[in-house]
């Protein structure tokens, strides 16, 4: 991955670019506006004098404020607190828009700047860059660049003007090379799989093993709470979602009850009901933990150990947080296994081949990303979904799960604009017209603007 470039869209990244420092600048006059003085909009500090000494929003309405942080046991002006205070007045909303703004520019625009070279970047990988195993990129941070369309809007001012928005789709800003597209692979579910082969839970295997579902959290939902498919929710099924990550990652009742906003009490609840329901989860969260504290480490499908010392910790939560990332580690780590075998695989496949040229690009955590000459994509597309969906059975580890693995595949010429493979455009040779902005734009722009109100994705944060 490291000796083959991604193509970026350069002159779009330095336009966006502008137009975020542009709204930086109104946003800042703005909040010293309805703040009625000026000060740093991004020292805490400052902040926190206007909104609680001069405002003293904390002290307007029934508002749930969080622990004072920090030795000097200061109000916080977190994020959570923001969004508590932003009907209260403008301020908090400006601010938080300000903080969306700033992070997609420093982040997503310039960030990705600072590592264009000849209109391509190309990131260091590290092999040993987490615990768990999985591949880390850095300059640029690939796996960083969110998937998820931002959208920013203007507000309607006091003479009446319309509100405007501006669309940001990170991803769209890479683009294949000329004759070539993008194949993004991705392990469906992988590690709620390997959860359900952990665990042996028969409700979990009757999931997978029957026929595949178009909606395995729809499904998931309508187990757990014994409702028709047909009545879960969206609210339920990203509900449902949360709570099973949260096992699966260990976040622990506290980080649930703030993913969902809820009290940590009923995210208490929530993570109970899920382990009575399947109980064989929670035998095998107890099961590794035991074995962890005698041993010292747990290990992975591949058979990878991880030494985790604090599991014998007299203090309590020292010893807690290593009982959690003894759970993730097996499951998360394991995925990391199973995901590097089937890059080897494909590697190998396309070394073999005296046709195949695909290159890997990129490997974003369960998501291997390609680019591909444009006659091959059909043919490449599946030798990649035999190669990953094989890795449920290695023969020489003596490994076989005991449900199957699924990759979805997708393409399309622009990272931030695929499509899954079945309607994907006809992969045949075609002429390719010269590169102008037009062409950019059919491609899938960087950022667009239109008039609907700012929304962000279920459970989208930058």
């Amino acid at each position: 991955m490291e000796s083959h470039s991604i193509r970026v869209n350069q002159e779009e990244l330095e336009r966006t670019s502008v137009l975020l420092g542009s709204r930086l600048k109104e946003l800042e006059q703005e909040a010293h506006l309805v703040a009625g003085e000026q000060f740093l909009i991004t020292s805490s500090t400052q902040l926190r004098e206007v909104l609680f000494g001069k405002l003293k929003l904390h002290l307007r309405g029934p508002v749930e404020m969080p622990p004072r942080t920090g030795p000097q046991r200061h109000l916080s002006t977190s994020e959570a607190v923001l969004h508590a205070l932003r009907d209260l007045h403008p301020l908090p909303k400006i601010i938080l828009e300000h903080r969306q703004v700033h992070k997609v520019k420093s982040s997503f625009v310039d960030g990705l700047l600072a590592f264009v070279n000849k209109g391509s970047v190309s990131s260091t990988w590290n092999q040993t860059g987490t615990v768990t195993g999985r591949l880390s990129a850095k300059r640029p941070n690939i796996q960083g660049i969110s998937k998820h369309p931002i959208r920013i809007t203007r507000p309607r001012d006091y003479r009446g003007t319309a509100e405007d928005t501006l669309t940001i789709a990170p991803r769209a800003v890479f683009v294949a090379a000329e004759g070539h597209s993008f194949l993004a692979a991705d392990f469906s579910q992988i590690e709620l799989r390997i959860l359900a082969h952990l665990s042996g839970d028969p409700e979990l295997l009757k999931l997978f093993q029957e026929s595949e579902r178009d909606d395995v959290f729809s499904t998931l939902t309508s187990q757990w709470k014994d409702v028709p498919a047909d009545r879960v929710t969206d609210a339920d099924r990203e509900r449902t979602k949360k709570v099973v990550y949260s096992v699966v990652y260990g976040a622990g009742k506290e980080r649930l009850a703030a993913c969902l906003g809820v009290t940590v009490q009923e995210a208490s609840q929530f993570l109970e009901s899920f382990l009575q329901k399947y109980k064989k989860i929670k035998d095998f969260a107890q099961a590794t933990i035991a074995g962890c504290r005698q041993t010292g480490y747990v290990t992975s499908l591949m058979g990878r150990r991880r030494p985790l010392p604090g599991i014998r910790a007299r203090d309590w939560q020292l010893r807690a947080q290593a009982e959690r990332q003894a759970v993730n580690f097996v499951v998360q780590g394991s995925a990391a296994d199973l995901c590097k075998m089937a890059m080897t695989h494909i590697f190998a496949a396309v070394a073999a081949s005296p046709a195949l040229t695909a290159r890997l690009v990129a490997q974003i955590h369960d998501e291997l990303l390609f680019e591909v000459e444009d006659p091959q994509v059909a043919e490449f597309a599946a030798l990649v979904r035999g190669a990953m969906e094989s890795v449920q059975h290695v023969r020489a580890l003596e490994l076989r799960l005991q449900v199957p693995l699924k990759v979805s595949l997708s393409a399309g010429r622009s990272w931030g604009h695929l499509v899954p493979l079945q309607e994907a455009p006809d992969p045949r040779p075609r002429p390719r017209p010269a590169e102008s902005p037009s062409n950019r734009q059919a491609a899938g722009p960087l950022v667009s603007t239109c008039t609907p109100r700012l929304h962000f994705p279920p459970g989208f944060c930058l």
